[in-house]
């Protein structure tokens, strides 16, 4: 399971116990053990309360990820905008569970955009 949160440190280093962040934000303690373990992780308002209580930078919560900037999100862009031209829509009517008609994401551009996010990653992995 990858780390994505320093709850369990940050609470230590300040001295104080899961315990306590149980009683303070009203939570289960399974809840303080899953963001403990990474196993769940709370909202960014959580974050930030247990940043408050804790007197650190909410990024000192968070575990940093570097990242190698590919122009992903621009190619991803540029290929969104090609799948428009082609007539694929962003949004397809569907049925809600009461048989009443709201728009979705199309499942095709989904599909589509998930297969060239992929593809571009695996052309621009080491590069």
């Amino acid at each position: 399971m990858k780390k994505l949160n320093n709850i369990k440190d940050a609470t230590r280093d300040a001295k104080t116990t899961s315990i306590i962040l149980t009683l303070l934000l009203d939570v289960n303690k399974s809840t303080i053990s899953n963001w403990n373990s990474n196993k769940a992780q709370p909202s960014l308002n959580t974050i930030n309360e247990i940043g408050a209580f804790l007197e650190i930078s909410n990024s000192d919560l968070l575990i940093s990820e570097n990242r190698k900037n590919t122009g992903l999100a621009k190619a991803t862009t540029q290929e969104y905008k090609r799948l428009l031209k082609e007539g694929v829509s962003r949004t397809v009517p569907a049925k809600d569970k009461n048989g009443k008609y709201k728009e979705i994401n199309n499942p095709k551009m989904v599909k589509a955009l998930r297969n060239f996010v992929a593809r571009y990653r695996k052309e621009h992995k080491g590069k």
